[in-house]
C-alpha cells in the first residue's frame, strides 16, 4: 500500500470515529426525592422538546437512582408514581429543584420544568425530580405529553362523569405486555412515527381504565384512530366505529379524545356532518371490550360557546 493509499485509509478511520463520537449518547440520569416517609414506585420520564419523544423507565419501591441514555438535545424531566392507589401527582425537575423547603423565608417561587440541554461534548447530566408543585397549566401539559386526557371544557348537561365510572387498581408499569398483543403490534398499520410513540406509550405501562393502554394513531388528516391494548388478557381491542375519528372540530380540539387512568369512561368527540357528536364509551374489564353509553349531540355554536377553563 502506497502512502496516498495509507493516508485515504487514516482519513476514513478519522472520520468514522469522529462521526461516531457526534453521535454517541450521553447520560441523563439522576434520583427521585419523595416528601415524606412514603417512598413510592415511580415511572421516570425524559421528554425530548427538539424530537417529541417520550422515554419511560419503572423504577421500582425502594429505589431512587435512574438514568437513560439519550442523544444531544434539549429535555425535560418528571416523575409520577405508579402504585396501586398511588397518588395522581406530578415532581419533576424545576427551577426550584434543589431549593429549600416551603417552610423555609427564601422558599422558590418558579415551579416550572427547567430544560436540561445535551450537546456533543456532554457525557452526563444528573438532575434530582424534586419539586412536587408543578402548576395544574404544567401538570395538563404533561398530561398531553403521555397521552393522557387534559383539562376538558364543561360536558353536556346530564353527559356521564369520569369519577363516576372509577377503574380497579392500576397494574404497576413493570408488568409485561402479553405475548399475544406483543406479536399482533407487528401487524397493525401504522406510520413509522406512530409506530414510534406506540413504543413509547406502551413503555409507559397502562394510562387508560387500570389495565388498558390507549393510543391515539393517524390514519389522515383530521382522522384519529383509536388503539386499545389489553394489559390483563394481551389482546388488542379492535372497535371498528373508533378506526376513523374525524377530529376537524371548530374549537376545543385537544378534546377530541378524553380518557384518565383511574376511570373506565373514554370521551370521543367527532364531526358528524354539521353537528358535533360527544360519544361516551365504557371499558367492560371482563369482556375486554368498550360499549358505547351516551351519545350528546351539539351544534357547533353550542359546543363552542364556552371555552374550557
Amino acid at each position: 500500500m502506497d502512502s496516498r493509499s495509507i493516508i485515504r485509509a487514516a482519513c476514513a478511520v478519522l472520520i468514522y470515529c469522529v462521526s461516531l463520537g457526534a453521535a454517541a449518547a450521553a447520560i441523563l440520569g439522576g434520583t427521585i426525592r419523595f416528601p415524606g416517609s412514603d417512598d413510592p414506585a415511580m415511572t421516570v420520564y425524559v421528554y425530548s422538546l427538539d424530537a417529541a419523544r417520550l422515554r419511560a423507565l419503572s423504577v421500582p419501591h425502594g429505589r431512587r437512582g435512574f438514568h437513560f441514555a439519550v442523544p444531544s438535545g434539549r429535555y425535560v424531566v418528571f416523575a409520577a408514581p405508579n402504585g396501586a392507589g398511588a397518588p395522581d401527582v406530578y415532581g419533576g425537575y424545576t427551577h426550584c429543584s434543589g431549593s429549600p423547603p416551603p417552610s423555609s423565608p427564601t422558599r422558590c417561587d418558579d415551579h416550572s420544568l427547567r430544560t436540561v440541554v445535551i450537546d456533543r461534548r456532554t457525557r452526563r447530566v444528573d438532575v434530582a425530580i424534586d419539586d412536587w408543585s408543578l402548576s395544574d397549566a404544567d401538570a395538563n401539559a404533561l398530561d398531553r405529553i403521555r397521552g393522557l386526557s387534559a383539562t376538558a371544557g364543561p360536558p353536556p348537561e346530564g353527559a356521564p362523569r369520569f369519577s363516576e365510572y372509577p377503574a380497579a387498581a392500576a397494574m404497576a408499569a413493570t408488568t409485561k405486555l402479553a405475548a399475544p398483543a406483543a406479536r399482533r403490534l407487528g401487524r397493525l398499520a401504522l406510520s413509522l412515527r406512530d409506530r414510534m410513540k406506540l413504543r413509547d406509550v406502551l413503555a409507559a405501562g397502562p394510562n387508560f381504565a387500570g389495565d388498558v393502554t390507549l393510543d391515539v394513531a393517524h390514519c389522515g388528516a383530521h382522522c384519529l384512530r383509536i388503539l386499545l391494548l389489553d394489559w390483563r388478557g394481551g389482546g388488542v381491542v379492535d372497535v371498528p366505529d373508533l378506526a376513523a375519528v374525524d377530529d376537524d372540530l371548530p374549537c376545543r380540539t385537544s378534546e377530541a379524545v378524553l380518557f384518565r387512568r383511574d376511570s373506565r369512561l373514554l370521551s370521543v368527540t367527532r364531526m358528524r356532518g354539521r353537528v358535533i357528536a360527544t360519544q361516551y364509551y365504557l371499558w367492560d374489564p371482563t369482556a375486554a371490550s368498550l360499549r358505547l353509553l351516551a351519545v350528546y349531540p351539539r351544534k357547533p355554536s353550542q359546543y363552542c360557546a364556552v371555552d374550557p377553563p
